[in-house]
């Protein structure tokens, strides 16, 4: 996680724990959107009011994504192609990326037999660690049915 992002979590911290729960909502609702499908500041209050905390990993991989560190695809995403191609544009060189849109389409729906990110992304890793980048895949599951997050990195 950047710098920023841990920012973001200690400051989340510090006012969940001086309970101002409005303050925190007003900053980063879009995040609480995406992690706890909470669209207004009652169901935001009515959410912390029950479980009185957030757990810390999820937090920080929906504030990466908020951020534009990662790239957020939930679990039944459907065709995803395009996204993670978009994601990479200007993190990889063009001809890479070309090299990745003649690869098979990734569709997501973690309900189906090779379903999962994991195993329709292993060609576009393939590709990538030829030329000396990763991709990074986390998952969570605490907050939702399931989201994948997706970054890549320089080996």
């Amino acid at each position: 996680m950047t710098v920023q992002v841990n920012e973001d979590m200690k400051k989340i911290r510090e006012l969940v724990s001086k309970e101002e729960y409005k303050a925190v909502y007003d900053q980063y609702a879009p995040v609480f959107q995406n992690m706890l499908f909470v669209q207004s500041l009652e169901e935001w209050l009515d959410f912390i009011q029950q479980e009185g905390t957030l757990e810390q990993e999820p937090l920080g991989l929906y504030l990466s994504a908020w951020r534009g560190e990662c790239l957020l695809l939930g679990g039944y995403e459907g065709e995803a192609t395009q996204k993670i191609l978009d994601c990479l544009k200007g993190k990889i060189p063009g001809e890479l990326l070309e090299k990745l849109s003649g690869l098979p389409p990734v569709v997501i729906d973690i309900d189906e037999l090779n379903g999962t990110l994991e195993k329709q992304i292993v060609p576009y890793q393939a590709v990538l660690e030829s030329a000396g980048f990763a991709l990074h895949i986390d998952f969570e599951d605490i907050y939702c049915a399931g989201a994948y997050f997706l970054s890549v990195e320089r080996k």
